[in-house]
């Protein structure tokens, strides 16, 4: 029998397939979010603008990445962890600032927050969040970072970065947002996400709203990087620049006073037929120089995925998608579920390309290595 040695019947050696977990696998954690969510809901989340092709290609870049598994590489037990911006993190993820999330549950980010205090990672809370920057903080030790979008009256932005330095944050994470986005599906469906903004960072108590009304009426031109450079030295907190999908973008990035890179085509949602983030990553790492920390989102699905991104050049990732999934499936429990398979893929990822620690990812993992 299987699993069952010589002179020790019924004892089961290898049950590494049986679990008493909910969710075995991010597939069943999927499944579950689409039986969960409306169609009108699964669109908002699944979804990209155009026809789609980013998304697509996102994920396509990193199946056409082969790995090279060396044979008696002589590793330890591979450790996951690693320290990204000062924080010490269980693996190389944060959670990626997506908002609407009280669609998907409605426990939101604060929920989601709780999970990633409770699986040993970090999350970027998005202006945009159903929940005040407050709330959010205040619902775990997870929530360091503050994402927002450089539009409208520069006094206004900086305003905000202040309100979040107030309430525990470390870094703002700079993100630009040209024009609306040509989203098909949520066109078709006639789409309003279950957040009111006003309720949550904007209004009565919370910051002016002017910034948000410009963000879609489009009245004034948008900001340059003179404009960028002049909000991030006048910051409370350090910045990072979200949006970088160039060595150029890098540089001026860098130039205008960031301490940090975010690649990111964010998910396919703002313009279709852009080139993956992990075609994008190596030459942003070369622009940027070894030091720079450099974080990736955009096609993440597994965490062989993780292993990829790290390997080309990135510190960490950030979960947004897969995050939102989870949410969708189980709330907290779903989340903090889906952190976890991430994490133990990833573990089993490193051990069967030769790797002991994430420090020793790099490109000679793939079979294409020179």
């Amino acid at each position: 029998m299987v699993g069952t040695p010589t002179g020790r019947v019924g004892t089961t050696i290898d049950d590494r397939f049986a679990s008493a977990e909910r969710f075995t696998t991010l597939r069943g954690i999927r499944r579950e979010a689409k039986r969960q969510l409306s169609k009108a809901a699964w669109n908002y989340l699944w979804s990209g603008t155009g026809d789609e092709r980013t998304v697509d290609e996102n994920t396509a870049a990193f199946d056409r990445r082969l790995f090279d598994t060396p044979l008696f590489a002589g590793i330890e037990n591979p450790d996951t962890s690693t320290s990204v911006l000062g924080y010490d993190l269980s693996f190389p993820a944060f959670i990626a600032p997506f908002g609407g999330e009280a669609t998907f549950h409605l426990g939101g980010h604060p929920a989601i927050g709780r999970a990633a205090e409770a699986a040993g990672i970090r999350q970027m809370v998005p202006v945009a969040a159903s929940y005040s920057l407050e709330d959010v903080a205040a619902a775990s030790g997870a929530a360091s970072i503050f994402q927002m979008t450089f539009v409208g009256e520069e006094d206004q932005v900086v305003e905000m970065m202040h309100r979040a330095a107030e309430a525990g944050y470390q870094y703002i994470c700079v993100t630009y947002s040209p024009i609306r986005q040509w989203r098909e599906r949520l066109l078709e469906d006639r789409f309003s996400p279950r957040t009111n903004l006003a309720e949550s960072n904007f209004g009565p108590g919370g910051s002016n709203p002017a910034p948000l009304v410009e963000l879609l009426d489009f009245t004034q031109p948008r900001w340059t990087w003179e404009q960028a450079q002049r909000a991030i030295a006048r910051s409370p907190l350090p910045c990072i620049v979200k949006g970088v999908q160039s060595a150029k973008d890098a540089r001026a990035s860098l130039d205008a006073g960031a301490v940090g890179l975010y690649v990111s085509n964010y998910g396919g949602r703002t313009i279709d037929r852009t080139a993956a983030t992990i075609d994008i990553l190596p030459e942003v790492r070369a622009a940027a120089g070894p030091n720079v920390p450099i974080i990736l989102d955009s096609g993440i699905r597994r965490g062989s995925d993780i292993a990829t991104a790290i390997a080309l050049g990135a510190d960490a990732v950030a979960l947004g998608r897969l995050v939102a999934l989870g949410l969708a499936a189980d709330g907290e429990r779903g989340v903090l579920r889906t952190l976890e398979l991430l994490q133990q893929e990833l573990w089993t990822t490193l051990g069967h390309l030769g790797v002991s620690r994430i420090a020793e990812l790099s490109p000679a993992v793939f079979r294409d290595a020179s």
